[in-house]
């Protein structure tokens, strides 16, 4: 039966007959899409996640997140945040592919301030109705620097001890992303893709780079390159050492609710012609 879930004071989320979830912030209506994650391992790309995306819709018609994000002032953006982030909790069962694990935006809206553990509980709250385990989220940091104390020793002590992964976000996109990197000592560092792509086109920076992969291996840290357009882009990734790879090379985000086929590919293939393996997935919604 229809109905209403728990949520920010923002926003509702309400769900349909079969439990799929759709948001309600003002004029828009929000949808949970899903873009694969994938694992390299000798010339396969394994999937091995799903990060999440908010899809906003005006008089549905889809709008960038930037346009929904910039709707809400300072204070409830976190609150935003956070019910997209509950969101795509609920609707990730919906998926099919409840088996991978979820990449979650954590941004500074909900990172920083007196609500930041606020935030996190009604996380924990969402995972424990839908019996998803918090040692299959990742959770997405961002937009913090050397002297931002915005994520507290406490929230990552919280978030460690359940057995929630760390992903930093932005690594040379972002100034100050290796201070952050040094702090936090995230699980996985997310490679910004429209720097890794002027990165894709110089040998030399493919050499450097591969450098700077090498020594955050060697720390512990997996290094995920996303972004990934054309093949040229996975063929340099894969140079370089990475662990992870994403792109609309490989697949594209999908609405929570839409049949999924997801399997491993040959990376072989992918160089070769991909597009015999990119399928459009947002047909649902255009």
């Amino acid at each position: 039966m229809p109905g209403r879930s728990a949520s920010p004071a923002c926003g509702a989320l309400i769900a349909d007959e079969i439990g799929l979830e759709t948001g309600v912030y003002g004029v828009y209506r929000l949808r949970s899409l899903y873009q694969p994650v994938f694992r390299i391992s000798s010339g396969r790309l394994i999937p091995e996640g799903l990060e999440a995306s908010v899809l906003p819709l005006v008089d549905f018609r889809p709008v960038k997140p930037e346009v929904l994000f910039s709707s809400a002032d300072s204070v409830a953006e976190g609150e935003l945040q956070s019910l997209c982030n509950l969101m795509h909790i609920g609707n990730h069962l919906h998926t099919g592919q409840e088996s991978l694990s979820l990449h979650l935006p954590f941004g500074p809206a909900l990172l920083r301030g007196p609500k930041a553990l606020d935030h996190l509980a009604l996380a924990f709250a969402r995972l424990a109705e839908t019996a998803l385990s918090p040692r299959s989220l990742v959770f997405c940091v961002s937009g913090t620097g050397p002297d931002d104390q915005g994520i507290s020793s406490r929230f990552l002590e919280t978030i460690r001890s359940a057995g929630v992964r760390i992903a930093v976000d932005g690594f040379g996109g972002q100034p100050d992303v290796l201070e952050t990197v040094d702090r936090v000592q995230p699980d996985i560092v997310n490679v910004d893709g429209s720097w890794f792509r002027r990165v894709a086109k110089t040998t030399s920076a493919v050499r450097l780079m591969r450098q700077m992969a090498e020594n955050l291996q060697r720390a512990g840290i997996r290094v995920s390159i996303k972004g990934l357009e054309d093949p040229v882009h996975l063929l340099a990734a894969m140079s370089v050492g990475a662990d992870l790879v994403q792109g609309t090379l490989l697949a594209r985000p999908k609405e929570a609710g839409s049949v999924t086929d997801l399997r491993p590919l040959n990376a072989a293939r992918v160089l070769r012609d991909p597009r015999k393996v990119v399928v459009s997935l947002r047909q649902g919604w255009r």
